[in-house]
């Protein structure tokens, strides 16, 4: 899949594919075409949909390899007491959709479309599943900021008790510390405010994140490319800013301004859904389509490729320290596992690029720890919190608090995700014991929301440092500048019968969404490469039929 044959690997991908010429194969071709051994490594999201668009395309033979113990990889729901319906559980993955967005120039509402996918989906896996209860995949409201939210800085707190919401700040800018940046620094934030977008881009990422992409990268940052800069290079080497000032305004990273944009928009949703009972329930939904051709607890290491029967074999060992071990051969290979695990593994030769991606693509991490209280006491203030998170601290190594968006003035227990932390924080929590960093995140919560709250703390609780993950070793894909443009065309080629997929390798990165675009894209080019290029047709317009334009 390239531009010779009219694929658009940094763009609308799909649009190529539509333009196709039929096949031509005889039935009997196709019919021996869809026969071929096709092995899913990784049952996260991505793999999972590369599967059911194989299967809905008519492949017999597929099997998904799991190294785990569960389907949807980095999508973790934990429930700490119960079960979805009782409703004290906390998302230690991802969390919420992006829905709508509303234009600031226009105040059209426009679906955010890249994750109607998810949607979509949801939809799909009912139907399949005949809209069994137990299996469903329904969505509810999630709130994403309270004015109620807290802002709990220089252990400033009102008489009441409590550090000021954010409506209270909003009327009375003296409860909160003064923000004051220098002159320069205004003016290097101003610099950089030149070159990026206005408004109606971020309108163009929510009608078409994959035009947006395209346009970015090419012309963004006034023409210079949007991906051939980092922020820090772009203020210091190029707008001439000084290190304190790029320092000031958080322009240390080394990636490109590509992911600030598309979250900016995603962050500046009119509205997001979540799944009632958690998002474990859309992994959940597969069972009984994959459940027969699954084999959990299979983590492979290996991968050989045969020039003479041109065929890929994956090798794994039943004991960590078995010296001999196992093989199975296949066609083709989907490989649904992250860069941070597949750069353990051995490999057949590959050449340099997509080497190197395997390689040295970035990781971001992040740690989650979630807490059960005995009630709902943020919703019993004078302020009451609905869920959100928008309460802040300065308190170091707690990042945002999220109240659940769901069971509002239920009784029971409940559960807070009471820390969320990204970024070089992220990684290192996780050289905390489990115990000490809970007791830290405890005393925390306790001393933002009043002493009372420890006697209502259950003992219960979850904490996920993602770089933990042996099946992760980390959160998301973050690439460093240049990373993204040169890498993303490697994906959609073909490496000794091995297709790479995951949300590494979309053109955003870190949401569902991003997963399922590439399951579909990897799918898609399986087909291709099996010259089945009506069932490739029809796999897009099913899937992508919102963007495509013939």
């Amino acid at each position: 899949m390239n531009a010779e044959n009219g694929i658009d690997t940094l763009g609308p991908w799909f649009d190529g594919v539509e333009h196709l010429s039929k096949t031509g194969l005889s039935a009997l071709d196709a019919d021996a075409a869809k026969e071929k051994q096709i092995a899913i490594v990784g049952a996260g999201m991505s793999g999972l949909m590369t599967y059911l668009v194989l299967s809905q395309a008519g492949m017999t033979n597929i099997s998904i390899i799991e190294a785990g113990n569960r389907l949807g990889g980095r999508v973790h729901t934990e429930y700490l007491t119960g079960g979805p319906f009782d409703y004290s559980y906390q998302e230690m993955g991802p969390m919420r959709f992006p829905s709508t967005y509303k234009s600031p120039e226009t105040n059209e509402t426009m679906n955010i479309t890249d994750h109607q996918l998810v949607f979509q989906l949801a939809e799909e896996m009912n139907k399949l599943n005949n809209h069994d209860k137990n299996l469903s995949v329904d969505f509810i409201p999630w709130i994403q900021s309270s004015l109620n939210g807290l802002s709990y800085k220089n252990e400033f707190k009102l008489p009441r008790g409590l550090p000021p919401t954010l409506k209270e700040i909003a009327g009375n800018a003296s409860l909160s510390p003064a923000s004051v940046n220098d002159p320069m620094t205004q003016d290097l934030q101003t610099k950089v405010d030149t070159f990026m977008p206005g408004s109606e881009f971020s309108t163009l990422m929510a009608k078409n994140m994959f035009k947006a992409h395209k346009q970015w990268l090419e012309t963004g940052l006034n023409g210079l490319g949007g991906d051939q800069w980092s922020e820090y290079a772009f203020m210091v080497n190029y707008l001439k800013g000084s290190l304190n000032s790029t320092d000031m305004n958080g322009g240390w990273s080394a990636s490109s301004f590509w992911d600030s944009l598309y979250e900016g928009m995603y962050f500046s949703a009119a509205s997001y859904k979540t799944i009632d009972g958690g998002l474990n329930r859309l992994p959940l939904s597969f069972h009984p389509l994959v459940d027969n051709i699954t084999t959990m607890g299979r983590k492979i290491e290996r991968v050989r490729y045969s020039d003479t029967d041109e065929k890929v074999t994956l090798q794994w060992r039943d004991e960590y320290n078995d010296t001999t071990f196992q093989n199975s051969t296949f066609d083709y290979a989907v490989i649904a596992v992250p860069f941070s695990v597949v750069r353990r593994w051995r490999l057949p030769k590959l050449p340099a690029t997509i080497s190197n991606a395997i390689k040295e693509l970035n990781y971001g991490s992040a740690c989650k720890v979630a807490l059960e209280f005995s009630e709902r006491f943020w919703e019993h203030y004078e302020n009451p919190i609905y869920g959100g998170c928008s309460t802040t601290t300065d308190i170091p190594g707690i990042g945002s608090i999220c109240y659940p968006s769901y069971n509002l003035n239920g009784t029971g227990p409940a559960t807070i995700l009471a820390s969320y932390i990204s970024g070089d924080m992220g990684v290192r929590l996780a050289s905390m014991s489990e115990e000490d960093h809970v007791q830290m995140v405890l005393e925390a919560m306790v001393e933002i929301h009043g002493e009372f709250t420890r006697d209502l703390y259950t003992g219960k609780y979850n904490r996920r440092c993602w770089a933990l993950d042996p099946l992760e070793s980390g959160s998301w894909a973050s690439p460093t500048a240049g990373q993204h443009q040169l890498y993303i065309p490697e994906y959609f080629k073909t490496y000794n019968k091995m297709i790479f997929v995951g949300e590494h390798t979309s053109y955003t990165h870190a949401w569902i969404a991003s997963a399922l675009d590439s399951g579909i894209r990897g799918a898609v080019q399986l087909l291709l490469e099996l010259g089945l290029v009506d069932e490739a047709k029809q796999a897009v317009e099913k899937w992508m039929a919102r963007w495509i334009e013939v």
